[in-house]
Parts: C-alpha cells; sequence; structure tokens
C-alpha cells in the first residue's frame, strides 16, 4: 500500500488529485461463490472447515446516509444457524481493502469455527463498490454499512453482550468506530487486526517532506483518537514485519486504548494478512478465544 500511496502522493502533489478514493477501490462481483470459491485467498482452510450450505446466509440490507433518498443495496452473509442466532455469540467481521466476501470467505470459516466446529456465529459484509454492494464507499459510508449490519443483529434478538467486533486493516477503521459510538447495541469486545492509527499517520510515513494530509484527503480513519473512547476489552494482533500498515500504527492505538483490559499479539515473521498461517490456524483460533471466554 505504501507505493501505491506515494505514487498518488506524488500525482496529487503534480495534478491536484485527492487520495480520498484510493481506500475504497473494491473489486466487484456478478455473484458469490462462497465454498466455490476458486479465486485468490489470503488463506487456505483444510475441508474440515467447510461450512454446510444451510448455515450459509446471503442476506441484502439497505444503508442510507443522510440525505440520500433510496440509500445502498449492502450484500452481507451469515454463518451460522439462524434458528439459535438469538442465543448465540456472533462475531462481525469487517474485511480489508480492495477485495469482497468471496476473497475473505476463508477467514469468516476460520473465526466461525473458533474452538470446534460451527462454534460462533460470523456476520460479514461487503461495503458499497465490493462485491455485489452497490454505490461507491466514502468514509462515512464506510460507518453506515457496517452499522445497518449491527442493526440487523439486533433486530434478530442479538444482545450486544454476544457481539464481538473484529476488524481487519481498513475494516478497523468501522470496527473502531462503531464499537466507540454505536449507542443502540455496543459491540462486547473489540479485535483490532492490522489497524491504521489515521490517515495523518499514513502520510507521515509515507513521505519524508512535511506536508499536511489535508493536502492530500479529506479522510480522517482517526483510529488513534477513537480508541480513547473504547471501553471495551481490546485484543490487538500486528504483524511484526508488517510493510503494508506498520506496526507503529497498532502500537498508537494500543497504548491509547481507553478501557481496563487489552492485550496484545506482535507476531514476528508475519506480514499484512498472513497472521493465521505464520502463527498457525490452531493457535490463532486459541487465541481468539481465549480472549472471547476471557
Amino acid at each position: 500500500m505504501k507505493n501505491i500511496l506515494y505514487i498518488t502522493l506524488i500525482l496529487s502533489i503534480f495534478g491536484c488529485l485527492k487520495m480520498d478514493d484510493l481506500p475504497f477501490l473494491g473489486e466487484e462481483l456478478t455473484e458469490y461463490k462462497f465454498e466455490d470459491y476458486e479465486g485468490e485467498s489470503e488463506i487456505t482452510l483444510p475441508d474440515s472447515y467447510r461450512i454446510a450450505d444451510s448455515n450459509i446466509h446471503l442476506i441484502t440490507l439497505n444503508s442510507k446516509l443522510p440525505g440520500e433518498s433510496d440509500g445502498e443495496t449492502i450484500y452481507a452473509v451469515y454463518i451460522g444457524n439462524m434458528n439459535t442466532i438469538a442465543i448465540d455469540t456472533v462475531m462481525v467481521y469487517c474485511h480489508g481493502q480492495s477485495k469482497h466476501m468471496d476473497a475473505y470467505w476463508q477467514r469468516a470459516k476460520l473465526l466461525a469455527n473458533t474452538g470446534s466446529k460451527n462454534r460462533y456465529g460470523v456476520l460479514m459484509m461487503d461495503y458499497r463498490g465490493y462485491g455485489l454492494s452497490t454505490g461507491k464507499s466514502t468514509e462515512a459510508s464506510l460507518y453506515q454499512d457496517v452499522r445497518v449490519c449491527l442493526d440487523w443483529l439486533n433486530d434478530k434478538g442479538v444482545v450486544s453482550q454476544e457481539v464481538i467486533m473484529y476488524g481487519f486493516s481498513l475494516g478497523t477503521i468501522p470496527a473502531t468506530d462503531l464499537s466507540a459510538f454505536y449507542a443502540t447495541a455496543s459491540p462486547h469486545k473489540l479485535i483490532l487486526e492490522a489497524p491504521m492509527a489515521s490517515a495523518e499517520n499514513l502520510t507521515e510515513e509515507s513521505l519524508l517532506i512535511d506536508v499536511s494530509s489535508t493536502f492530500f484527503t479529506s479522510l480522517e480513519f482517526n483510529n488513534v483518537e477513537k480508541i480513547k473512547s473504547v471501553t471495551q476489552p481490546l485484543m490487538w494482533i500486528h504483524g511484526v514485519d508488517d510493510d503494508y500498515l506498520s506496526i507503529s500504527n497498532g502500537e498508537a492505538i494500543y497504548a491509547r486504548h481507553g478501557g481496563t483490559y487489552k492485550e496484545a499479539h506482535k507476531v514476528v515473521g508475519a506480514n499484512h494478512g498472513d497472521i493465521p498461517t505464520i502463527m498457525g490456524f490452531i493457535n490463532y483460533s486459541k487465541k481468539v478465544l481465549d480472549f472471547i471466554l476471557k
């Protein structure tokens, strides 16, 4: 991402461009394949992790920002038993940049099988412009698209004490914001994997000159400030060798957490996106399970 960002910043200097669209270059689909998806994925799980068709539920939700007449259609998938959703613990997985739910399917079903087969419900969504979701993403719409998914869980009777928020990379932006400010039913715990501190921090890391981030973007992505309002328990995971979002981003966020309990997992040898593989699926799952059960 740093190389792409650097090029974009140079173009911004000489072409008066903004980089606001860069984080939202979502890949579109014509249909979801889930278990039959054969495209690129960060991890590949054994067949024992396979999700039965009866536990795969594709849903559509209307995400409407203030001032929008109709809103946009957001596609999400729920992994689990719909008959028991109101009494199950559910992980809300906010995926990373550019790809879609099919590409992150392996990640979602790894979480669903944390501890044992089909132990947890998992809700994953595609933001506007990703997968089959309509529209174009902005910072405001990113928050709203995840908010309507939390509203859906609330309407299904899932209580906030049973909701675990999990954000990866770009997904840490809405995960942090909604953990701090979702008034309807705040998630009970927050897991952040490879988070970004802020747009300003990313600009500073990518340039050798002292220029305000507002010159290039109106985006804030201010996790490092919003985490002060997160009082829920926090689990932070970051690859020591992450060259996409350096570990200094996560360290800054972790230091400013506003709650009383937090735990850090710095994974030696891990780059961006390969933490479950480097840790090993069983060890990774055990760390997540231990945090959920605390």
